[in-house]
């Protein structure tokens, strides 16, 4: 279109887009953000993972620093019967962490402190604000990992009756470390004391010296990531309560202060293979059927090395350094990692 000014002929200035223009934008600008999103999730993620590295690197050093200090690692879990103490619900089978021998070596000596070093079981946080058991620890907990960073209730159904600070990281408990009398005590921690149980066959609980740790610091794991993220798990829970209130979220305790299902809470091993996840929900073909045979499934998924990182799953080794495990390492290899004295040669997985 075109106007008339005395002899002078002119196009019309047009405004704005046409539709097509604006679409053809728009189709452009999604192409774009669909390549550069997955960029950036694997950037995030790789954040992530970098900081869990570090997470486990700190626990390394604190637990170096405690055998600098003391001349051995700190146990796994301490058990003994302390009836006979007031008040009566710190009565019975109880005991200290070893995430709690470490606080002081990371910088947490203010919760340490708050802590009754004599009774467990007084650590319990009965409210959410207590400052005892319910601490968290942000350290202890992996930025992947499906975990809550502020204290959580337990159990995890039902009406709570204490509340906890959880931790994606476990201690190497060796080729099976749960349940407790089934623990092989060849790892690097284990349940100790004179109230802790173990398997028939297997060595009595020590408190571990890098001296005992005879196939080398370098080739031995110390600390390891449990995911706490897995529906199927959360079903044998929610559908029939053979957890005792649990989802593999309430399964995460730094200092479960009693109990043999305190080793569930803080401790990995060979018995799963890396990132192993229940296959099935209750109910479904194959599924266990009763809780006697649910407990195996139940110890393997709470043992395994596992984590939110696609592949694999990070560890700290007894010489402080880190290391990526790949899911495709052989369960026999992995069970060479986790012993501390199995007198094998274990090549690069």
């Amino acid at each position: 279109m075109v106007t008339v000014t005395g002899d002078k002929v002119r196009p019309l200035s047009r405004q704005g887009f046409t539709l097509v223009e604006l679409l053809v934008v728009i189709a452009i600008i999604g192409i774009l953000v669909g390549l550069l999103l997955p960029a950036v999730q694997a950037a995030r993620e790789a954040a992530r993972r970098m900081s869990c590295s570090n997470n486990l690197k700190q626990l390394g050093l604190s637990a170096h620093n405690f055998e600098g200090t003391y001349k051995k690692l700190p146990p796994g879990f301490v058990q003994e019967n302390l009836t006979g103490q007031t008040p009566s619900t710190a009565n019975g089978f109880q005991g200290h962490s070893v995430f709690y021998h470490l606080l002081p070596f990371m910088e947490q000596s203010n919760i340490y402190n708050n802590f009754d070093p004599k009774v467990p079981k007084k650590n319990i946080a009965p409210s959410p604000t207590a400052q005892l058991a319910n601490s968290v620890v942000t350290s202890f907990i992996c930025p992947s990992d499906m975990l809550p960073t502020e204290t959580v209730p337990f159990p995890s159904t039902g009406t709570a009756t204490q509340w906890y600070g959880a931790t994606s990281y476990k201690a190497n408990g060796g080729s099976r470390p749960i349940f407790a009398t089934s623990a092989t005590n060849d790892g690097v921690f284990m349940a100790f004391g004179p109230g802790a149980r173990k398997a028939t066959t297997a060595g009595i609980g020590i408190e571990c010296k890098f001296k005992d740790i005879t196939d080398g610091l370098s080739n031995t794991y110390m600390f390891g990531e449990r995911s706490h993220f897995d529906k199927n798990f959360d079903t044998f829970t929610t559908s029939v309560n053979w957890n005792s209130g649990s989802t593999i979220v309430g399964w995460s305790r730094w200092y479960p202060a009693g109990g043999d299902s305190g080793l569930g809470n803080m401790m990995f091993g060979a018995f799963a293979p890396v990132n192993y996840r229940i296959p099935w929900a209750h109910g479904q073909p194959g599924a266990p059927t009763s809780q006697s045979a649910w407990f195996v499934f139940q110890d393997m998924r709470l043992s395994t090395l596992s984590s939110q990182h696609a592949g694999g799953a990070n560890v700290a080794l007894c010489d402080g350094s880190v290391r990526f495990v790949a899911q495709t390492i052989p369960q026999a290899v992995l069970a060479l990692y986790c012993q501390r004295a199995d007198g094998q040669v274990v090549s690069d997985e």
